[in-house]
């Protein structure tokens, strides 16, 4: 649907940006080479990173994102990030490739919600800025509704799957303009309350070998455990996703027109996320939006008119029909906030009116626990139980069998037993015991007895003579004891950064301070580590591990490609391999075959997109067991290398912790990174390895000397003075509770 000119408006935001290439020449990888002053390259070059699609070409491509950024005193800012991919910079690298620059803008989301503005909105905002960049922008507000033919299908299985959790990917729309899929993005995202833009990211292309952590994406093929959905033929809604199927049933139930359907959507600005409580809360908010007219208001029927009255007729009063009590408990249970689960726990204590109405209640605080989530996280959730206790439970609704499995129950909230036994006009234990008045003779009784014994054990005192020596701090202070933190460092080069990480962190579980450095600072008087090939440069240092020699091979699916089409291969212009994310000799290898394009996987994933052929080449170690051909193309390209770890100065034990884990080191090491962050992985590898510890610590105990009993403190008096204090105190509440009993009558002895 398209606007006429006359209803079209803009609306004016800020923006953040980002430039993303590389210098003419550089042999480096993609990095951001300029940003603007609102934001730090931290941030920018973190999602810059995280939101990688791996999509390279001429043809340009848009990659949607967020941000979120958290200020002092502030509380936190979204932003709705555009990527504008794949421009050529008319520029080439080191090893002759075209540098193509990626353009990334971020829009605060404030300024988006409420004003129905799309994606494809920004798009034509930010598509023609290129290095001219006015502080702020027109984007087109109030995006066309979509229509009723075009509005289900494809994206309503989109929509329906996003709220699995996991990744939805289209496919076969190879041949579809960049521009038709990212209209696609908008009629996926219009299905969805607008407040998870905050959290949704898409791409109109990524590359079907990355691992991207894109939610809803374009490819030629899908990653396992992805959602498939074929271009212009939908998807099926797998039986196990309940809630997926919900949301599809109600975005396809036509109760109210599509248009209407997605004005309301719009409405729901509240940042919501795609984990499991927001996709509920995202289910509610759709039931509660498609919801017609009639059912969310009742009209009152008006009296028959009278034949002599000559008043004129008014039209009927809309009053709000009372929302039923099972959609104001999920409401409740979908509150984040302490203010949402105020609002929420009103409005549900306000709709109990009738007995049905408490034994839904009732019902609701069995099944969810008394609303542990969300009333028990905040704090001083007492006062909440008991206002939901005293809502369902009255004297008539009290005794049924869910007040006694409740009070039964060991993970009731004591305020709502209580409430359910004062409705049953039962008493506290202690009441039960000692009825009436008893109580405060025992209570007064037993005072004045614990005061009697505690008289008599100080008045011994009195008479016990002074203890014996005691050996005491010349000092009067308090011992300090101090920490020590000794810092141990790592040297390696970059190429055995991963080997160094997990030197450092296990380490760092032994209570030391540890860091990797690149020989910057090499002090032979501290504590360090060298990571290195030449055990000649270091003499005088202890060998702490020695692995045998590494060397990388080319390995490849024989079932996709022949060995002798190999170097052909290499030398296509769009030849790919795969390399593992600790790959050493990635500078050699495109010096050798400048249009080979490497991607980084972990060795799980290489194997993975080997056996299916997503990948038809690989480097990996000699070592690792696998069933791939292996091929000599590359050897004189990759050298074999004996990787040592040397000690200097290591305190007392280090050394040897470290050697007793040395085999298990030398096959975690030889494993590689599990994931796409090698950091990450060398830290859990080191947890592995050498679970944390207790840091170590000095403690210097003061000098004793030994004080006669003559002295202060030597003595037992101040001892016995306490409690002869003490004693009297007790007995005199003991005496006050009895003597002063109401049930005296004034006069009477």
């Amino acid at each position: 649907m398209t606007d006429s000119p006359v209803t079209v408006r803009h609306v004016t935001v800020d923006y953040e940006w980002a430039l993303e290439g590389k210098p003419p020449g550089s042999y480096n990888d993609y990095e951001v080479l300029s940003h603007s002053d609102g934001l730090s390259l931290g941030i920018f070059d973190e999602i810059r990173s995280r939101y990688a699609t791996g999509a390279t070409g001429d043809q340009p491509q848009v990659t949607i994102a967020f941000a979120a950024t958290r200020q002092p005193d502030e509380g936190i800012s979204y932003y709705v990030v555009l990527a504008l991919q794949n421009e050529w910079s008319g520029h080439r690298d080191g090893t002759n490739r075209k540098i193509y620059r990626t353009r990334w803008y971020y829009v605060p989301y404030d300024q988006l919600a409420g004003q129905r503005i799309s994606y494809e909105a920004l798009y034509d905002a930010f598509k023609d800025l290129a290095d001219t960049r006015p502080p702020t922008v027109a984007v087109r507000a109030h995006a066309p509704l979509p229509e009723d033919d075009g509005l289900y299908g494809d994206a309503t299985s989109a929509a329906a799957l996003l709220m699995t959790g996991k990744h939805v990917c289209v496919l076969g729309a190879d041949g579809v303009s960049m521009i038709e899929r990212l209209r696609f993005v908008d009629e996926v995202a219009a299905l969805l309350p607008y407040g998870m833009r905050t959290r949704l990211t898409a791409a109109t292309w990524v590359s079907a070998t990355a691992g991207h952590k894109i939610r809803l994406s374009f490819a030629k093929h899908a990653a396992e455990g992805t959602h498939v959905v074929a271009w212009r033929q939908g998807a099926p809604i797998p039986a196990a996703e309940p809630l997926a199927r919900e949301y599809a049933a109600l975005l396809n139930g036509h109760r109210v027109p599509p248009r209407e359907l997605v004005e309301r959507l719009a409405e729901k600005t509240s940042p919501i996320s795609f984990d499991e409580t927001g996709c509920l809360k995202a289910r509610n908010l759709l039931e509660d939006c498609a919801l017609p007219d009639a059912e969310r208001v009742s009209r009152v029927v008006p009296e028959e008119p009278r034949e002599l009255d000559t008043l004129p007729k008014q039209p009927p009063p809309l009053v709000p029909e009372r929302p039923p009590i099972t959609r104001l408990v999920g409401s409740l249970r979908m509150a984040t906030q302490n203010s949402e689960a105020t609002d929420r726990l009103r409005a549900l204590l306000a709709a109990v009116e009738t007995r049905e109405d408490r034994l839904v209640l009732q019902s609701a605080l069995y099944e969810h626990r008394c609303f542990e989530s969300p009333v028990g996280r905040f704090d001083d959730p007492g006062p909440r139980y008991a206002a939901l206790a005293k809502a369902a439970f009255t004297a008539d609704t009290c005794r049924t069998d869910i007040a006694d499995a409740l009070l039964d129950g060991s993970t009731t909230p004591k305020p709502v037993k209580a409430v359910i036994r004062t409705m049953r006009g039962e008493r506290p234990w202690w009441q039960r015991v000692v009825p009436g008045r008893a109580a405060k003779y025992v209570t007064s009784g037993s005072a004045l007895l614990v005061g009697l014994v505690l008289f008599l054990f100080s008045v011994m005192s009195f008479f016990a003579g002074p203890e014996d020596p005691v050996a005491s701090p010349v000092d009067t202070a308090t011992p300090v004891v101090t920490e020590v933190r000794r810092l141990i460092t790592v040297h390696a080069q970059q190429s055995d950064r991963y080997l160094a990480d997990i030197y450092a962190q296990m380490l760092r579980n032994q209570g030391y301070r540890s860091e990797v450095r690149e020989f910057t600072d090499l002090d032979p008087a501290h504590p360090h580590l060298v990571i290195t090939a030449s055990t000649a440069s270091y003499p005088g240092y202890h060998a702490v591990l020695t692995p045998p020699p590494v060397r990388n091979v080319l390995v490849f699916n024989a079932g996709k490609i022949k060995p002798d089409q190999l170097p052909d291969e290499l030398n296509a212009a769009d030849a790919v391999v795969a390399v593992r994310t600790d790959f050493p000799d990635e500078d050699r290898l495109k010096a050798a075959y400048p249009r080979l394009k490497v991607t980084w996987m972990s060795q799980k994933d290489i194997v993975g997109a080997l056996e299916k052929g997503d990948v038809v080449m690989a480097i990996l170690p000699s070592g690792l067991p696998l069933t791939f051909e292996q091929s000599t193309l590359l050897d004189e390209v990759l050298p074999a290398r004996t990787i040592h770890v040397m000690g200097k100065n290591l305190p007392p034990g280090v050394e040897a912790s470290l050697n007793g884990v040395s085999a298990q080191l030398v096959e975690e090491w030889q494993a590689g990174p599990a994931g796409v962050d090698p950091q990450e992985s060398a830290r859990k590898s080191a947890d592995l390895l050498m679970p944390p510890g207790p840091a170590p610590v000095a403690v210097s105990p003061p000098p004793m000397a030994t004080i006669s009993g003559g002295e202060s403190g030597g003595s037992g008096v101040p001892g016995a003075v306490l409690l002869f204090v003490v004693s009297i105190l007790l007995m005199a509440v003991g005496l006050f509770g009895l003597l002063r009993s109401p049930s005296y009558v004034p006069g009477e002895r």
